[in-house]
Formats: structure tokens, sequence, C-alpha cells
């Protein structure tokens, strides 16, 4: 895939911590039971997907078996919550995902990036632009004029409140000075069929979900949100919206991450133990042909960057839904302070 690599991480892993002086017995003989991998989302989606293209690979690298559950509810807070709920010991490992960001403006929980360590971002899935095949928008440009036009009448379906594409959008028509039409679906696949059926005439959506529909020529992709075009196997190349547009320069790329994540708390040397797995994990052959099946870009970054990222994108984010009117409270009441650069 062209650019897949789009971030790239510098974070190294210090293996040999595990000798260091004091280690409990505890400590040193883990893993020594089953671990659980939970997914804060119903299964079937491109995060239980992602977990489960995973598992295997780190029950490999960490020798016990590894189990993996779904546990659902406002927007991925009751799972997260969950994690939260178990003992600091590495044994549970949540699958973290860009919904985090959103919690301290949409106010489905008070968790925030500061309660747990990411391991690392695994996958990026950059959001998309989809049309009918037979729509006149078809590029940047034109999608831009045709808001202008319609100057909030123009209906674009999303996710929901707060989900990537609503996310994106929020940025995207921030940046240009426009405004639209917002009709929530109950997900991405609802979405796209809304599209089909004459609904909204555009759709933010991913590749992952709408992948058979976009090589079937059903939906039609514009653009992603990154600055550089990618292709998506069985249907060609895919521009990004920059070099078009650069007023998202800042920003890109756009979309939905997931990596996994443990509570805060659990001590270093198992941290450690568990990024070794994933780092090994993730750059395997089977990890990059998931990559490249479903349309995502690898994240490549690793505990104290994979952390930083995502507490750069939960203040901006959080603070650009607020700022615009789409909060349901002051992100902070939480503590969360603005991103100043």
């Amino acid at each position: 895939m062209k650019r897949r690599h789009l971030l790239l991480g510098s974070a190294g892993v210090g293996a040999g911590i595990l000798a260091a002086p004091g280690l409990s017995k505890a400590q040193a003989s883990w893993p020594r039971g089953p671990i659980t991998i939970v997914v804060p989302f119903a299964a079937g989606g491109l995060t239980d997907r992602t977990a489960r293209a995973l598992q295997p690979l780190m029950q490999r690298e960490l020798g016990v078996p590894i189990g993996v559950v779904n546990i659902t509810g406002a927007s991925g807070a009751v799972g997260k919550q969950h994690v939260m709920d178990q003992p600091a010991d590495g044994n549970t490992i949540l699958l973290q995902t860009d919904a985090i960001r959103t919690y301290p403006a949409m106010g489905q929980s008070n968790l925030t990036w500061r309660d747990f360590d990411m391991i690392g971002v695994f996958v990026i899935a950059t959001t998309y632009l989809g049309v009918r095949p037979d729509s006149t928008i078809r590029n940047a440009t034109d999608f831009v004029r045709e808001l202008r036009a319609q100057d909030g009448r123009l209906s674009i379906g999303t996710a929901g409140p707060g989900t990537m594409g609503f996310v994106a959008m929020t940025a995207f028509t921030a940046r240009e000075k426009v405004r639209y039409n917002e009709v929530s679906f109950p997900g991405h696949a609802p979405a796209q069929t809304g599209l089909l059926r004459g609904d909204v005439g555009i759709v933010t959506t991913d590749a992952a979900t709408g992948r058979e529909l976009i090589i079937g020529r059903r939906i039609r992709p514009v653009f992603h949100w990154a600055a550089q075009p990618t292709t998506l196997a069985g249907f060609g190349e895919i521009p990004g919206v920059s070099p078009e547009l650069r007023s998202m320069d800042d920003m890109l790329p756009l979309g939905g991450w997931f990596g996994p994540a443990v509570k805060r708390g659990t001590p270093q040397p198992i941290i450690e133990r568990i990024t070794q797995a994933y780092q090994r994990a993730a750059s395997d052959a089977a990890a990059q042909r998931f990559l490249e099946e479903t349309g995502t870009i690898a994240g490549r970054m690793l505990r104290d960057e994979a952390n930083a990222h995502v507490e750069r994108e939960t203040r901006r984010i959080s603070w650009l839904l607020h700022d615009n009117g789409h909060s349901q409270r002051d992100p902070a009441s939480v503590n969360l302070e603005r991103l100043t650069s």
C-alpha cells in the first residue's frame, strides 16, 4: 500500500528491565495464566477484528492462552471501565480506541488517557468520504464547492456524534468555514446503507467497513483524510485531502486508531514484557496482511510515543468538539487543558 506507514515510532523496548533487582516473584513469573483482551465494541467491527488479528500472535509470543471478550456500551466506555475495575496485573489488556478522545467533551465517561498506559498504536483507520458512483463530486475541491453552494443543506451521513467521521467533518467544516446537515446512523454500515438507498448523498466511513462496496464500485471514495494517497487492494488509488486542500494539514491523518493498553499502575516489568510480545506480533507477516486487507495504516507507535499521541488527540479533539458546539460538557470539568501547540 502506497505510503502505508505514515507514522513511524521511535520508542525502544528495554528488555533488560525484567532482570531488575527487587523484582517480585509474581512479576518475574508473569505471565502464568490466561490473559483477556477486552474489546469495548461489538463483535465483527474493525476494533474487534483488530483484537482478533493480534490475539493469536501475542498468544504465541507470551506462551499462555489469550481470550477476546466484547464488552459494549456508551461509545466504548463500559468496556474501558471494566478494565479499570480489574487488578493492574497485566492479565487484562484493553484494545484501546480513539473513542476515548471524545469522552471529556461528550461526557460518556470521566476516564481519559491518564488512566491507561498504551502499549502501542497498531492501526490507524483514516476516514473516507464516499459518494454514489453517479455523484458529480469528484474531488475535495468539488466537495467544498458543493458545501458552499448548499450552505448547510447538504446531507452527510456519519456513524453518530463523536465517531471518526463526525470528528473529521467537524474539523473540516471548522477549517473550511462551511456548514452541512449531519445525519446520524447507528454505525458505519447503516450509514453506507443510507447512502445506497438515497437517504444521504455523501457518507463518512472507513475502508475496512466499506471495502466490499468500494471494490464493487457501489460506493466511490472521493478522498481520505490524510496527506498522501493510499491504494486499496482491488480498487486502486484513493487521493488524500491534502495537498488539494491544505487547511487541515496539522491534523492529518484523521480517523480511528486502535492498539493495546493496560491499566495505569501495571508494574513496568510486566508492561515491558507485553510490549516485547506486541512489537513482535505487530511485525509479523500476518499482521501486515491484516493491514492490507482492511485498508488501514500501520501506526508504528510504542509506549511513550503512543501515550503522547493519545494525549494530543484527546486534548485537540475534545476542545474541537466543544468549540464547535458539539460537546455535552466543558472538557475543563475533567481537568483537560487545551492543546496550545
